[in-house]
């Protein structure tokens, strides 16, 4: 119930309190014992007076020493004392308790020596003659008549009282002050009890709003409504949270968008701290490195990854500060190329805390510049073979005598050689436009079995040539798709010069439409020598052919198939190429059905 602080407060009050208590307690006493002793000696000392001058008047008139005696009696039963009448020699002439005559002489007792000489004597001391401890109070008295001879001008009245019940009496007092401090002890510790609740009980509330402030709850309810220190440190309280509730909003703000930013980059980013401890990486490097999400936060980076280069780069940049650039060729978990940033890190002070990497990967970019590379290295070889060819022929026209059936020979060489120069150009001129257009392709429905239809009476003349049976499966009802007539219709004939070209000469050629789980599939299959396995991954690209000779005899350009493809991803249709030596080659493309 009572803990902390309200248990320290208690603690303190009631240690003070039964410290004040305590020497309350004993200075009541001793001031009311005092008082009440001084109070009895004053009273005694007042009876003493009175009794003394009754004594004196009888003194006065020669009284008989037994009327002396009775009058002591008399007033010691009335007033409650012992009265004793005392000679200047100690004899003891009158007592309100015992027979005169019966006790000692009285001259030596402390009290009565000490009246004579300072006109009042006190004493506590035990009495025989009672046989208890008695309080004795003296004082002298006037002398008699000239005639009584047995009292002078010294002599001396006593008055005594029972210490019991003096001592009695201190009890109760006594009694009455523990009692009296014991209840005023009981009224402290009850207000202490209620002054700490006063002072603890908003503490305790101020500090339950801390903890949830701490706990995430910036806005707690504190019902304090004093208006003085605490008061104020709640109010300070709750400002302090609606501030932290803004400033942590903006935090997280900040932080969610630099997480988004950071996650949803496409290059991988790690933060390292000064000794090279990963702090953050985002899900593009754990991909990049193929690190189960969450496991390398903590860890060393180059326990992490194992390059050298970067590691050594890395420590470099966490000593001197100065940014660095490094080209990495990454083996696992697949082959790619990365331009590695590594930016220093700087603290407040301008000390260097970390380093941040940027890993850009760059394979594509290299394998474009690659693919530009070949593609003018091969487009510069596909023109020059035939101009060279028109070149020579020309020369050998221009000088030499010819008959007329040479010059007709080099004249269809010519005209070859122009033609093949005209349908290299015109591939050219569709690839470059549909890779331009591709995304901006305008669609339409179209009907499947006209454009095929299309696409076989063009390469008619070919399929002559090459001595082709096509035939060709299509079902009844019309199958229609959304795309442009024109770009299926020349990928249709792409594909089918391709498999009459490359296929056995006097072979067959089949040509399929079917509809296939809400598709439309078209498959256009030869029985020709097929493609080997190595080749199969190249084959849509530019110039790319699998028997060269044999290709340029045919007549084809290289680009029939990379038009093919770029067509098909320009209408984000399902393509595939199966090809097995020996076995034939089927192309297969799917459209959704309208």
């Amino acid at each position: 119930m009572f803990s902390g602080i309200r248990r320290r407060l208690i603690v303190f009050y009631l240690v003070v309190i039964a410290v004040i208590v305590l020497l309350m307690g004993i200075f009541f006493i001793w001031f009311l014992s005092n008082y009440y002793m001084e109070t009895l000696r004053e009273n005694l000392y007042n009876q003493a007076r009175l009794s003394a001058a009754l004594v004196e008047e009888m003194l006065a008139r020669d009284a008989a020493p037994a009327e002396l005696d009775q009058l002591c009696k008399n007033l010691g039963e009335e007033l409650g004392f012992r009265l004793t009448l005392v000679a200047p020699d100690g004899t003891v002439l009158a007592d309100s308790a015992e027979d005169p005559v019966l006790m000692e002489n009285h001259s030596s007792r402390p009290e009565i020596i000490e009246a004579m000489e300072k006109k009042k004597g006190v004493s506590t001391r035990y009495s025989v003659t009672l046989d208890e401890e008695m309080y004795y109070l003296a004082i002298p008295i006037s002398s008699g008549s000239e005639t009584n001879s047995e009292i002078n001008s010294t002599a001396v009245i006593r008055l005594a009282l029972s210490m019991a019940g003096i001592k009695e009496a201190q009890s109760n007092l006594v009694f009455f002050i523990i009692v009296v401090l014991l209840i005023s002890s009981i009224a402290s510790m009850t207000a202490a009890v209620f002054l700490s609740e006063r002072i603890t009980g908003p503490i305790e509330k101020i500090s339950a709003a801390a903890r949830a402030i701490a706990g995430g709850n910036f806005t707690p309810e504190i019902k304090v409504k004093s208006r003085d220190e605490l008061g104020q440190l709640a109010s300070n309280i709750r400002e302090m949270g609606g501030s932290l509730s803004k400033k942590m909003n903006q935090v997280v703000w900040e932080k969610n968008k630099l997480e988004t930013v950071v996650s949803s980059m496409s290059s991988g980013i790690i933060l390292s701290d000064k000794e090279q401890n990963i702090e953050l990486i985002n899900p593009a490097a754990e991909k990049l490195f193929d690190l189960e999400s969450g496991k390398a936060v903590g860890n060393s980076f180059q326990n992490v990854i194992r390059y050298y280069t970067l590691n050594e780069n890395l420590k470099a940049v966490c000593l001197d500060g100065e940014a660095k650039t490094v080209e990495i060729n990454l083996h696992y978990p697949r082959a790619a190329v990365l331009d590695v940033y590594i930016i220093p890190v700087f603290g407040s002070e301008g000390l260097i805390i970390g380093a941040l990497l940027i890993f850009h990967e760059t394979t594509e970019l290299r394998s474009l510049e690659k693919m530009r590379s070949d593609f003018v290295a091969n487009i510069s070889h596909e023109l020059r073979t035939p101009l060279t060819t028109v070149r020579g022929y020309t020369e050998t026209i221009l000088h030499e005598n010819l008959n007329r059936q040479e010059l007709t020979e080099f004249l269809q060489v010519i005209d070859k050689e122009t033609g093949r120069l005209s349908a290299l150009l015109d591939d050219l001129i569709d690839l470059a436009q549909i890779e331009n257009e591709k995304g901006l392709v305008k669609k339409e429905p179209v009907d499947l079995k006209a454009v095929i239809d299309e696409a076989l009476l063009r390469v008619d003349d070919l399929k002559i040539q090459q001595r082709v049976t096509i035939s060709n499966n299509f079902p009844q009802e019309d199958i229609k798709v959304v795309g442009n007539p024109e770009w299926l219709r020349q990928a249709i004939i792409n594909v089918l010069e391709n498999s009459i070209r490359h296929g056995r000469k006097g072979g067959k050629v089949q040509v399929s439409l079917a509809k296939k789980n809400g598709n439309a599939e078209v498959k256009v299959a030869d029985d020709g020598p097929g493609i080997p396995d190595a080749d199969l991954p190249y084959v849509f690209e530019r110039f790319y052919r699998v028997d060269k000779a044999r290709s340029r005899k045919s007549g084809g350009t290289g680009l029939g198939l990379s038009i093919v493809k770029h067509i098909m991803e320009a209408h984000r249709a399902t393509y595939s190429l199966q090809s097995r030596q020996d076995e034939g080659t089927i192309f297969t493309f799917t459209l959704p059905l309208i």
